[in-house]
Parts: structure tokens; sequence; C-alpha cells
């Protein structure tokens, strides 16, 4: 009995055919010292890049010394991003290849099986990194103290001019002791060269010291995140790009046959069907000659 309701008809072009989900490692506990290695080198180059940087404390614009630390903080961030980016791609293309490895019936290595992606992977490597930079910083957040003025050395001028007044000297004396630097100082050296590209955003570091500390664990959770959001985008890149690498084969596979249909039109107008005769065009040359 027909009801007058037409069937479901499939989509022209759309295969059906559910994707298969991507591959996770099992055993890539040795992946994670390269890839820390990898990130301690770009943690090098950062460190010294805000030190360099540094100098931007001295420019007087508070409007041109944000835009250019933005800039420089964004910049320096892409570059985790990008290094997170293209470990996920290779990670998920080294999946795809396991797979194409088992369907075919041959029997990948542990390294190979090591290679593929996981994200626990990319993770260690950045807690290794960064795990004991973050507890120094967490330290110092915990433990900050607003800016408070310190005792320092006298001028020259006053201390040779009434040396030899001791009822001026003895009452300023206290100003003449220093005080040497403590685990916690050296503490906060360590973590503030880490994150010297921040603290060119605050106009007067040494009175925002408290603030800085309590800042300091964020400023450095940015790194590891920064790069595990690019791993994590890794495998949409990698099928973005082989999408586009069998876009630009079909095409290349239909202009190779375009133009070998081509020659073979123009070879066909040269042979010579039956019944026909061969032009000589060296009878024609030898009347010219003649």
């Amino acid at each position: 009995m027909n009801t007058g309701k037409k069937a479901p008809t499939k989509a022209k072009g759309k295969s059906t055919k559910p994707k298969k989900p991507l591959r996770r490692a099992e055993h890539w506990g040795k992946e994670v010292r390269p890839i820390a290695l990898k990130l301690l080198g770009i943690v090098i180059a950062v460190t010294i890049m805000g030190m360099l940087f540094s100098a931007l404390q001295s420019v007087q614009s508070a409007f041109i010394r944000l835009a250019l630390s933005l800039l420089l903080s964004v910049g320096l961030l892409a570059v985790y991003f990008a290094e997170g980016l293209m470990s996920g791609t290779h990670d998920a293309q080294a999946s795809r290849t396991y797979d194409k490895l088992v369907d075919k019936g041959v029997q990948p290595t542990i390294k190979e099986d090591a290679a593929c992606y996981h994200p626990l992977k990319a993770l260690c490597a950045c807690a290794l990194v960064f795990g004991v930079p973050f507890v120094m910083a967490l330290y110092l957040g915990l433990t900050a103290r607003d800016y408070t003025y310190g005792l320092q050395d006298l001028p020259a001028w006053l201390s040779q001019t009434y040396a030899v007044r001791e009822d001026l000297i003895a009452p300023l004396g206290a100003y003449m002791q220093t005080q040497p630097l403590g685990a916690v100082d050296y503490i906060r050296m360590f973590v503030r060269m880490i994150v010297m590209v921040f603290i060119n955003f605050f106009e007067n570091p040494l009175k925002m010291t408290g603030l800085i500390d309590r800042l300091c664990p964020l400023f450095i959770l940015l790194y590891p995140a920064t790069y595990m959001v690019g791993y994590l985008r890794g495998p949409a890149a990698y099928e973005k790009q082989a999408k586009m690498n069998r876009r630009a084969k079909k095409v290349a596979v239909k202009k190779a046959a375009k133009k070998s249909l081509a020659q073979e039109l123009i070879g066909t107008q040269n042979q010579v069907h039956y019944g026909q005769q061969a032009k000589d065009d060296n009878k024609h040359k030898r009347k010219e000659l003649i």
C-alpha cells in the first residue's frame, strides 16, 4: 500500500562509514623525556627574551609600555601553542599510521605505539618542566607581603662629610647595616626570571612586590596551559591537513587525466587511418629545392 511518503535517500558524495576514533598510545612513558627537553629549551629561550626586553620598564608612556608588553607576551605564548600543535599533529599522524599497519596485518613495534597520540604524554612533560617553578611560585604567593620601606645605605656625601660627627652618624648607623640575601630572595629571583615577560605590565615592580608574588603562579601556569591547548588541537589540525591533501591529490589526478586525454586526441590526429595516404613532407621540400 502506497502511503505517499518517499523513502529516505542517502546524500550523494558523502560516505556513511563511521570514522574510526583516534588511537591512543599505551607505552608512552619513553616519549615524555624528549618532549620535556624541547619544552625546557623553549623556557630558556623565553626567559632570555624576557630579560632582554626588561628595558621596557624605562618607557615613560604607560600605553606604549603596556602595548609592547602585551604584544611580546602574546608572541611568546604563541611559541608554546605552536610547539604543542606541532607535537599533537605529529602524534595524531603516528596514530593513523599505526591503524594502517594493523589493517594491513603488520604488527607495529613498541616504539611506533609510543609515538601515538595521548594527552597524558604532554601533561607529564609539562609537569616535569614546570612543576618545580610552580611550587616555588605558589610558595611566594602564599607568603607574599606588601612592600615596606627597607634600610638603605647612606649617601656618600653624608657619610664622608659627617664621619667625625658621632652625634650625627651614630643615630644613622642603622641605615649602614646590610641584610644578606635569604632563601626566599633566591627563590623570588628564579621565579621572576621565568615570568620576566609579564613583569613589564607593572608600573613599579618594587612597590608591587606583593601583587606580583601572588600572580606568579598564574603566570607560570600560562605556559603549560598554552602548550596543552595546542597539543589537544593536534588531531583536528591533522585531519584538516589530511583533508586538504586528499583534495589536492584529487585535483592532481583530474589534471593528469585531462592531460593524458589531450595527448591521446593529439596523437590520433597524426595517425594514418585505413584508406588514407601518409603525408610526405619531404616531397614538398624537394619540389621547393628544384
